[in-house]
């Protein structure tokens, strides 16, 4: 039974659904009926899913930037270095610099909406199709916001070092009650325990009906789409196979990049329609927000020379589209077209179906089952074929060769779009660069190391003290630079 104290809370959290996004329509709180189904999925579109920054630190921590190029004395300069160069202060520099990263606390206030749905929708009035398809969003997003959560700070579920059941993960909070004392944090192998039979009830419920609530809202097919991502980070390779292929039964289509067309060609950096944005044609879900001082690198990002290098193939669209040169830098030159003017800052995008798929393919191959290393090549081909002019179909050759263009397509197609630092560690944490360049040219170059401990972002000081319960994780060495 909802509580008076719940009825104050759905009304406080739906009090600040207001500034969320022109999608919502504005509903007084004399009119939310918090025993209704439609209300509640009021609450979950303004307050259960994320339309702020949900990741302000491991964007600047992969392989694929580069080069921050100080121009300039600046506090967030400065303040941003420590993240870019894995520094295990890098929350109290923030801080000192009046920074203050919300990424832990903006997933758990989701988490908590989704709490809230999950512990009284189904005793609220409405249509079977309503009561199912609000409780099916609320925990597709759970078991998202938890994956996030655990990936960004905890170590990863393949870590070879131990097993997830020996590691610490994150808290796991399920139930809508607010607490006095703090959680205790759950094993890695407890929150994955979470987050599946989480995305297992969702897209069992959202395939049941297969709405169409459009690109704001998660359906079936997102569902399916990020329950292959959880998946493939476990090496479940016949759960990602089964979910992607149920995901592209209802996808768009691929988009054939060489004659897409940006809605300002002469500064695609201006464009509506971009990669991350609801209006590009692959788009199944798209949310939350780039984070706020991603231009500490300067006005354009500082692809890194790495990454650039991987676009050798002058048919390739992508390089042109997604990226290119501009006159900003002349030390780091690079310039992602992917994000524009959009909307938000995260997108699902089909691509990622057929990427999650070829690489589960790929892994069976690996491990013997001969027939499969033709099916990862056809889907490689699949997406190769809709972002190369005059494409040439890659032909199958040796497991190891597969494994390498699986990688590097899965890099070239998703960069920018919040995967390569997860990827990283999920390949084994190799060691990485970072150079700074500060506002007199003088470059520093800072290693992270092979299976380094700022594979993993530190709990700030700020949560610890919230949560006496809770445990720091290994801190990183202090970077000196060479």
């Amino acid at each position: 039974m909802i509580t008076k104290y719940n009825y104050l809370l759905l009304g406080l959290l739906l009090a600040a659904c207001y500034s969320c996004g022109d999608f919502l329509e504005e509903v007084s709180q004399d009119e939310f009926e918090p025993e209704t189904a439609v209300a509640f999925q009021e609450l979950l579109n303004g307050q259960g899913y994320c339309f702020s920054e949900l990741d302000g630190l491991t964007w600047y921590m992969s392989d694929d930037v580069d080069g921050c190029e100080c121009n300039y004395s600046s506090d967030v300069y400065s303040a941003y270095r420590d993240v870019f160069t894995w520094q295990y202060y890098m929350h109290q520099t923030l801080e000192d610099n009046n920074i203050q990263d919300y990424t832990y606390e903006n997933y758990y206030e989701c988490i908590m909406v989704c709490n809230v749905i999950t512990d009284y929708i189904e005793e609220s009035e409405g249509s079977e199709e309503e009561i199912n398809t609000t409780l099916g969003e609320a925990l597709a997003l759970r078991a998202y916001y938890y994956f996030q959560l655990v990936n960004i700070f905890a170590t990863p579920y393949n870590d070879s070092r131990s097993t997830p059941d020996q590691r610490l993960g994150v808290p796991l909070v399920t139930k809508s009650e607010i607490r006095d004392e703090g959680v205790a944090r759950n094993t890695v192998e407890e929150v994955y325990e979470q987050i599946t039979s989480d995305i297992e009830q969702a897209t069992a419920l959202l395939d049941e009906y297969q709405t169409d609530n459009g690109v704001w809202r998660i359906g079936y097919v997102g569902a399916h789409l990020i329950a292959s991502r959880i998946y493939l980070y476990m090496e479940e390779w016949d759960k990602v196979i089964e979910h992607a292929t149920a995901a592209l039964e209802g996808a768009p289509e691929l988009c054939y990049l060489p004659e897409y067309a940006y809605s300002n060609s002469y500064y695609p950096q201006n464009s509506t329609n971009p990669v991350v944005s609801s209006t590009f044609p692959e788009t199944i879900f798209v949310f939350g927000s780039m984070p706020g001082d991603l231009g500490f690198m300067g006005t354009s990002i500082n692809l890194s020379d790495d990454l650039v290098n991987c676009f050798t193939d002058e048919n390739d669209s992508r390089r042109g589209m997604y990226f290119d040169e501009t006159s900003g830098s002349l030390v780091y030159p690079y310039y992602t077209y992917k994000h524009g003017t959009a909307e938000r800052g995260y997108v699902w995008r089909t691509a990622e179906l057929y990427l999650n798929r070829a690489e589960a393919y790929m892994e069976k191959y690996k491990a013997g089952e001969s027939e499969y290393g033709q099916l990862a090549v056809d889907d490689l081909n699949e997406l190769r074929s809709n972002r190369f002019t005059n494409y040439t179909d890659y032909e199958l050759s040796t497991a190891e060769e597969l494994e390498e263009m699986c990688r590097l397509e899965r890099r070239k197609e998703l960069f920018m779009e919040g995967h390569r630092w997860f990827d990283l560690r999920r390949y084994g944490m190799p060691s990485i660069e970072h150079t700074w360049v500060d506002e007199n040219g003088n470059r520093t170059t800072y290693t992270l190391e092979e299976q380094d401990p700022g594979y993993v972002v530190p709990l700030s000081q700020d949560v610890l003290d919230r949560n006496p319960r809770l445990e720091q994780n290994e801190l990183a060495p202090d970077r000196t630079g060479h």
